[in-house]
C-alpha cells in the first residue's frame, strides 16, 4: 500500500525538498514546504501561532507530503499522523557544503518554495544557515532521533545516511517497506 502521509526531515543543506518533490511526483501527492509557511515576505518569520494553525491544518488532510520541520510543537504530532519519516541524515560536512551550494545557486535562481519577496542572498542570512546547521546537528538530531525510535514510530521511519540511499528513493520509492 502507498503512503498517503510522509513526513521528511533532516538539516539544511540535505536535499529534502529535492526528495519531497520525487515523493510527491512518484506517489501523487500533495506537497507542503514548511519554508512556505514559516516565513513570510522580507526573510521573516510568521508568527508562531499562524504557523502552528496553518501546519496543524495541513497534517489533518487525507493526504500530504511535508517537507521540513516547522514548530516543534506539533511536530510529533505530525510523526503520529505519517505512515512514513523519512529522515536524511549525512555527515555535517554535506549539510554546511550542499547548503554553500544552494546559496550560490540563489544568484541565479531563488528557491522556488520561498514565499514572494524572500530572499536568502545575503551574508547575514548566510552566517544564520551556517549557525543553524550546527545547532541543528547539536542539538535537535539526538532528541529526533530519541523520538522516532519510540515504538510507535517502529516501522514508519526511514534513516537516509548516503547518496545512494538517497538516490534509491527518490528513484523507486519505498520498496519493501523502507529503501
Amino acid at each position: 500500500m502507498s503512503p498517503r502521509k510522509i513526513a521528511v526531515i533532516g538539516n539544511a543543506g540535505a536535499g529534502k525538498t529535492v526528495l519531497a518533490r520525487r515523493l510527491a511526483k512518484l506517489y501523487q501527492l500533495p506537497i507542503t514546504h514548511v519554508d512556505s509557511i514559516q516565513f513570510v515576505e522580507g526573510m521573516k518569520i510568521r508568527p508562531h501561532k499562524e504557523s502552528i494553525a496553518l501546519l496543524t491544518e495541513i497534517q489533518n488532510q487525507e493526504a500530504w507530503i511535508i517537507d521540513g520541520y516547522g514548530p516543534l510543537d506539533i511536530i510529533e504530532k505530525r510523526f503520529q499522523l505519517a505512515d512514513k519519516i523519512v529522515l536524511i541524515d549525512f555527515p555535517l560536512w554535506r549539510h554546511y557544503w550542499w547548503a554553500t551550494k544552494r546559496q550560490i545557486q540563489n544568484l541565479w535562481s531563488p528557491r522556488k518554495e520561498l514565499p514572494p519577496g524572500c530572499s536568502e542572498l545575503s551574508w547575514e542570512h548566510t552566517m544564520k544557515l551556517y549557525k543553524t546547521i550546527g545547532n541543528v546537528h547539536r542539538l535537535m538530531r539526538p532528541e529526533l532521533l530519541r523520538i522516532l525510535n519510540r515504538n510507535q514510530h517502529q516501522g514508519k521511519v526511514v534513516v537516509i545516511s548516503n547518496l545512494s540511499q538517497l538516490k534509491r528513493i527518490s528513484q523507486y520509492g519505498f520498496v519493501d517497506g523502507g529503501l
